[in-house]
């Protein structure tokens, strides 16, 4: 081919690839929608596209995506470490059955909390550990944990006390609540903008022990929660203290509560709520 039909042929090609020519904003918008292991291997397509998959700010990591443990261990690595740190996080989800190095779980989350997350779903075994700065994150808005399965010996859990001031929804299926040497835990009272609760299979879980040996109380106590749902938890004979004066939504077990009848098995105490 001569110099001339090579070049005429470079032109064709860049005038019929409208898509890379479109600014990175609306590149990224479309590889929110792809596999994320498909918009990584956009990065072979061309010098346009070679790091364009590193500023996504949605991730999608899950195992189902991968054929073996070992790859998508060394995938979220890979993520990890390449990514462009100059631009933000804004929504995670990660699914991870079986096991996973923790080490990489927390370097993930430890780069999601410093890259702005804002909304973050994660589904793990029940003896994977959350790093606690994903507890103190400034940014977060929505924060979904569950727990793939239940064990008394290794449990995920949260801490005693949730620092997210930004956070609006909370999300918790099988996870352990953090109690004090009292059995007392009251983990949601300082998170300020918090709108929506819903817990299913939770456990209470103190710091020096695997099984709480004394009866266990859950305060929910926060003055923005306008809807909570509490599902069946582990030990029926678990105590609520709920101060919620902005409550209007409450469903337990189910069922919408009426505190004039109460439920058996449960006991519920409200303080100062203005349930409707």
């Amino acid at each position: 081919m001569t110099r001339r039909q090579s070049r005429r042929k470079n032109f064709i090609i860049s005038e019929n690839d409208r898509i890379s020519n479109l600014p990175n904003s609306i590149l990224l918008h479309i590889l929110s929608f792809m596999k994320i292991i498909d918009a990584v291997q956009t990065c072979i397509l061309s010098r346009r596209w070679k790091d364009i998959w590193k500023s996504i700010p949605n991730l999608t990591l899950h195992t189902s995506d991968f054929g073996k443990p070992s790859l998508f261990s060394d995938f979220v690595s890979g993520i990890v470490s390449c990514r462009d740190g100059n631009h933000p996080l804004h929504d995670l989800n990660f699914d991870r059955h079986g096991y996973f190095p923790h080490r990489i779980l927390t370097s993930l989350m430890n780069y999601a909390v410093l890259h702005n997350i804002q909304h973050l779903k994660i589904y793990v075994p029940y003896n994977v550990g959350l790093d606690w700065c994903v507890f103190s994150c400034q940014s977060l808005v929505s924060l979904h944990i569950s727990v793939s399965c239940y064990d008394d010996k290794r449990r995920t859990r949260i801490p005693k006390t949730l620092k997210l001031p930004a956070l609006v929804s909370l999300h918790l299926v099988n996870v352990g609540i953090s109690v004090d040497n009292n059995g007392y835990a009251e983990p949601f009272s300082i998170c300020t903008k918090l709108n929506t609760l819903f817990i299913d299979q939770f456990e209470l879980v103190p710091h020096n022990s695997h099984i709480l040996r004394m009866p266990g109380i859950l305060n929910i106590t926060n003055t923005t929660l306008a809807n909570l749902t509490v599902n069946d938890t582990h030990n029926p004979g678990y105590k609520f203290e709920i101060s919620t004066p902005n409550l209007s939504s409450f469903t337990l077990n189910g069922s919408p509560f009426r505190p004039l009848r109460g439920q058996e098995g449960v006991n519920v105490e409200l303080q100062s709520s203005s349930l409707k």
